[in-house]
């Protein structure tokens, strides 16, 4: 019972891991610049964040971490601007995602792998603001970038493509998962991962 008591080694250690996977975020965001990549750039960061995530994961056994890296996001998400919807996105999903770890004991592939596709999907939170305020960030957009790409970003700014966006990330979580996997072979045999 003693071991599974998160300690302050855990919580530097998340914090790292954090660090690691805003910066997977910032490439991702910086997607944006091409207008489609205002909706879609969460699905870069499934995948791009699949390999510090993973390994996090593999050094993981307690209760509550997962949940603590997603709140952390959601938390920098929201002082950043990105309103209040990927804090409250962010918890749901890291608990989500940290109760299907519990559930393989953290030790098990596949909870991993369904955890991993539902802990990513905390960043679909950070793009409400932007449907929501459909106008104001257009004409944000319009008056920063130029009519051409405001008008390409409203073309696709549809709340349709909400749940698009939340399938679209569950797959490049399975892409960034696997990606990690394969990178982090030897962790795995470390960890008793199976």
């Amino acid at each position: 019972m003693e071991k599974r008591k998160i300690g302050v080694k855990d919580l530097v250690n998340t914090g790292i891991f954090a660090v690691i996977y805003f910066i997977a975020f910032f490439i991702a965001g910086m997607t944006g610049f091409i207008p489609i990549m205002t909706v879609f750039y969460p699905v870069i960061l499934a995948v791009l964040g699949g390999i510090p995530c993973i390994l996090f994961f593999t050094k993981t056994d307690k209760f509550g971490l997962i949940t603590i890296l997603c709140v952390l996001m959601g938390l920098v998400t929201f002082i950043m601007g990105y309103g209040p919807y990927a804090l409250i996105t962010s918890i749901v999903c890291g608990l989500a995602a940290d109760l299907i770890m519990r559930a393989g004991n953290y030790k098990s592939w596949k909870h991993m792998l369904i955890g991993y596709c539902v802990f990513s999907e905390w960043v679909v939170g950070s793009q409400f603001i932007m449907f929501i305020m459909k106008d104001a960030y257009i004409d944000n957009y319009r008056a920063s970038q130029g009519d051409a790409y405001a008008d390409a970003v409203s073309s696709i700014v549809n709340n349709y493509m909400i749940p698009v966006v939340i399938v679209l990330v569950f797959v490049g979580a399975l892409i960034g998962a696997y990606i990690g996997r394969a990178m982090l072979k030897k962790h795995f045999k470390r960890a008793g991962i199976v």
